[in-house]
């Protein structure tokens, strides 16, 4: 599961899903080239892929210190699996798919952003990897977001950016319906405002090549 090497089934898979345990569950996400993220439990580096065993499709995870996962896809169509941690049977999980991803979640997913505020503009971008970082070169530190709410419920990205603070944006909507602006301020002081409009999309992977790889 080295790298980022396109698999057709990757598409079909894609989403949000629930994954079970004996002491309960959580949500995970099967992202564009082959990641994988658990909000509650980030690893970097964590990947996905669907491979064909002689029994069928098998879903893998390779989920950095929280070790490595094969479940079988039990019903295809409903996107449901169980399996194991690898070697241990009895260390068992569950998946069953929960969602798509909101259309507002997929723009911003390895996306570049301008980003306005009162004193100029400049560009940022949101990575989909396994921390859900945020980069910006010219003000740069260690940085994530994390979005809430669906397309109908006003999604918000709240944006933890080290030194320079804590921002809240709404991701809206637009009248063309393509969910590319966001608005917003710093956390607490509406007045701070800043805007964002969405100028591309990014290479899904790509955030390899940054050196943003921190002690989390």
């Amino acid at each position: 599961m080295a790298g980022t090497v396109y698999n057709p089934a990757h598409e079909f898979f894609q989403g949000v899903y629930d994954f079970e345990h004996a002491s309960g569950s959580f949500e995970v996400y099967l992202r564009p080239g082959g990641r994988f993220f658990a909000p509650k439990y980030q690893a970097g580096g964590s990947k996905w892929d669907i491979e064909p065993r002689d029994s069928g499709r098998v879903l893998t995870i390779a989920w950095g210190k929280f070790g490595k996962y094969e479940l079988a896809v039990v019903d295809e169509e409903a996107r449901t699996f169980s399996g194991s941690a690898v070697g241990k049977p009895e260390s068992w999980r569950k998946m069953a798919k929960k969602r798509d991803f909101t259309l507002a979640e997929s723009k911003l997913m390895d996306s570049e952003w301008e980003l306005e505020h009162e004193g100029g503009k400049f560009l940022v971008e949101f990575r989909a990897d396994a921390y859900n970082h945020f980069i910006c070169n010219d003000f740069p530190d260690h940085s994530h977001y994390r979005v809430e709410g669906g397309e109908g419920d006003k999604p918000m990205v709240y944006l933890s950016w080290g030194k320079y603070g804590e921002y809240e944006f709404t991701i809206l909507p637009g009248d063309d319906g393509k969910w590319e602006t966001m608005t917003g301020h710093a956390k607490g002081d509406p007045k701070n405002w800043r805007k964002l409009k969405r100028l591309a999309t990014l290479v899904p992977g790509q955030e390899d090549a940054h050196a943003h790889e921190h002690g989390h």
